[in-house]
């Protein structure tokens, strides 16, 4: 037989051997488990501060304090194990949590942002196009509008006329008045 395989076996056949039943309380749910208080020291007993002392049943305690059976003590040192595990769990929710309510106001942000300039394009494109129709508008009035250098020489052409010939009558007019 191996010799591993030997020390193995041997070594669990001395834990069944050195078992004990031990009766405790029913398996409380994590996070709800608490240490009932240590009894006080009688008087003139040493106090051994925090103190670890395996025993066997029958043997007298070396100290007042709590004595936890094997299975109290692995639940507390499984909870003590798992307690960064719980805390890491809860950071993580609380980073993902934050990330979400973070992408959300981004998103909301977005969303507002292109509303907002989807709102101002129609604005630009609405003036855009009263622009052109105004444009439109002049252009049109230019064309219709009076050639003006025309309607100059024609005026002046006219009061020449108006003027040599009212000139002329009242010449002709005190001509006539002074005979």
């Amino acid at each position: 037989m191996n010799p591993k395989k030997l020390i193995i076996s041997l070594l669990i056949g001395a834990q069944l051997a050195v078992a004990a039943p031990v009766y405790a309380q029913d398996l409380v749910p994590l996070g709800a488990i608490t240490l009932p208080n240590a009894p006080r020291p009688q008087p003139g007993e040493p106090d051994v501060g925090a103190a670890i002392s395996p025993m066997k049943k029958g043997q007298i305690a070396p100290f007042t304090g709590v004595l936890l059976s094997p299975k109290a003590t692995a639940t507390i040192i499984a909870q003590l194990n798992s307690m960064q595990e719980q805390i890491k769990i809860e950071v993580d929710h609380a980073k993902a949590e934050s990330k979400a309510r973070c992408e959300f106001q981004i998103a909301e942000t977005k969303t507002h942002l292109e509303a907002d300039k989807n709102v101002l394009q129609a604005k630009v494109d609405s003036r855009d196009k009263q622009i052109n129709i105004l444009n439109g508008v002049i252009k049109q009035q230019e064309e219709n509008r009076p050639n003006t250098q025309l309607w100059v020489g024609v005026g002046a052409g006219v009061g020449l006329v108006l003027g040599v010939g009212l000139s002329a009558l009242t010449v002709y007019a005190i001509g006539q008045s002074t005979k």
